[in-house]
């Protein structure tokens, strides 16, 4: 099972990752997105991002997990590609890209997961309560947000900056798991397909936990501290073009 849920849980080691290494600079400020609520209960988004411009194409992509899903679509502009399982939408040159969740268990311990995997319950407010006391991420405070109409919430977290990883994305003293050998840093495992494990110190993705018609999906931005801000700025606009088709 980790050949499959290593070939598609990260953003596609062989589409975009440069030689992971031990990394540490302070983890990458969210600085395009920040979701944060004027009042108690007010809606908040990401701030809004500059327009990807008229050089764009309409990109289409599939939920990661194993159940019946809707597709969805977004708009890319030139630079960015869809994977060929449609799996994520990636740039180029540094870690930077997004992709769509049906998430399972979760672990309490993201280096340590293999003891401390939990289902967080079936809500959208019980994922995210599973995603803000993991340990080791600094969650930011969950947010009402809407995308493509859809409300759930909004919130940010990080890779610890001094975090040692080498090779192929192997995290210094967190489990290894056998046969490849592996030290993931494991942020979610998909409802029956794919791990979401992270590539580099520092990471940071920007999370939103949707209820698409009754069926909980999280859309998982995310980028490396060396992604210029231009392509953060490119990747907001990319979420915010997100719509959900009838067909996968």
């Amino acid at each position: 099972m980790i050949g499959l849920v290593r070939s598609i849980g990260s953003l596609v080691l062989s589409a975009m990752l440069l030689a992971a290494a031990a990394c540490s600079e302070a983890p990458a400020e969210p600085s395009t997105p920040t979701a944060a609520a004027s009042s108690p209960g007010a809606e908040s988004t990401p701030s809004p991002a500059p327009s990807a411009g008229s050089d764009v194409n309409t990109t289409t992509g599939r939920v990661l997990g194993g159940g019946d899903y809707p597709g969805y679509t977004v708009e890319a502009p030139a630079g960015w590609s869809s994977t060929s399982d449609g799996h994520f939408v990636v740039g180029q040159g540094s870690i930077v890209g997004m992709s769509v969740w049906d998430v399972g268990e979760v672990p309490r311990d993201p280096c340590h997961w293999q003891d401390s995997l939990r289902d967080p319950g079936p809500t959208v407010d019980d994922l995210v309560g599973g995603l803000t006391t993991q340990r080791l991420r600094r969650a930011t405070e969950p947010t009402p947000v809407t995308l493509d109409g859809y409300e759930g919430l909004y919130l940010e977290w990080s890779v610890p900056a001094d975090m040692v990883v080498t090779g192929d994305a192997e995290f210094r003293g967190c489990d290894f798991e056998p046969p490849d050998g592996l030290r993931d840093f494991v942020s979610w495992f998909g409802n029956g397909e794919g791990e979401r494990f992270q590539q580099v110190a520092g990471q940071v993705d920007m999370l939103w936990v949707l209820d698409v018609e009754g069926q909980r999906l999280v859309v998982d931005a995310t980028y490396s501290p060396d992604t210029p801000e231009a392509d953060r700025a490119q990747l907001v606009a990319i979420v915010e073009s997100l719509r959900f088709t009838d067909q996968a």
